[in-house]
């Protein structure tokens, strides 16, 4: 049960080291900000990486229990398919994207949580 504290954990904190380290890339001028490319290539697909080995351990975990596995089966796919679909629709707009695929992906996490405290309840 620890792991599926801790993966979920480890998603949100990529999501949130994704969104400072985007706040920190917006103050950069020049030619400084080259070093920023790969990075910011990166995080994001550790993100969707972290959240779909998250949404597969909690789903797996949750194989006894019909209602969280239907949760976390559907959570898992929103997590990990919706942020690809959301790219194709909104690539002309990059605010929009990252807004509606940082919501797709928090499901992930949420619903990963929400699991482990109901099983650790009952």
């Amino acid at each position: 049960m620890r792991s599926i504290r801790v993966l979920p954990v480890a998603s949100l904190l990529l999501i949130g080291l994704y969104f400072v380290f985007r706040a920190i890339a917006a103050q950069c001028n020049g030619a400084a900000c080259d070093v920023y490319i790969p990075v910011s290539l990166l995080i994001p697909i550790a993100i969707l990486l972290m959240v779909a080995i998250t949404g597969v351990f909690a789903t797996a975990a949750a194989r006894g229990n019909k209602v969280w596995f239907a949760v976390l089966l559907t959570s898992t796919f929103i997590g990990v398919a919706g942020p690809i679909v959301a790219l194709l629709v909104l690539r002309d707009r990059p605010d929009a994207f990252v807004a509606t695929a940082t919501v797709l992906e928090l499901i992930v996490p949420v619903a990963a949580l929400g699991y482990s405290v109901s099983a650790q309840s009952q």
